[in-house]
């Protein structure tokens, strides 16, 4: 059987890509354990935290959160706050609607959020935002 060389090609780039589709679909299990379904179908993740400052501004504190989103289809979706003793732990999570096709490009983000402080002593605190960066304050 005499197989022309343009065939031959053609055959590896089809072999190439149906490997690369397999591979593919058989990786989202170890992505998982990063993401949890929404109740609108979409995922949620935490937010890709580059840094954290604290603004004080008319006697209210905000942590002012810069990171990155995974595509321009993704946002914040939740904002929680926890305090243990000295330390204010926020936990920022994003959605992705999961019927809509984006380009994989990280796209910047900032978000200032309000701190509740009301009931805390006067001291120094420790804001962390998704168990990453992390600033300090004086609550006077």
């Amino acid at each position: 059987m005499n197989i022309k060389p343009v065939n031959k090609l053609n055959m590896i780039i089809y072999i190439f890509v149906i490997t690369m589709m397999v591979a593919c679909a058989s990786s989202p299990e170890t992505q998982e354990s990063a993401t949890s379904e929404n109740p609108e179908g979409g995922s949620s993740s935490l937010a890709m935290v580059d840094a954290v400052t604290l603004e004080q501004r008319e006697n209210h504190y905000y942590a002012v959160i810069n990171g990155f989103y995974p595509d321009a289809c993704t946002k914040v979706s939740s904002v929680e706050q926890v305090v243990e003793e000295n330390t204010i732990s926020i936990t920022l999570l994003t959605d992705r609607p999961p019927d809509l096709m984006c380009a994989a490009m990280l796209t910047p983000f900032n978000i200032d959020v309000l701190l509740t402080t009301g009931g805390l002593m006067p001291q120094e605190y420790n804001v962390v935002v998704n168990e990453g960066p992390s600033t300090t304050f004086l609550l006077e």
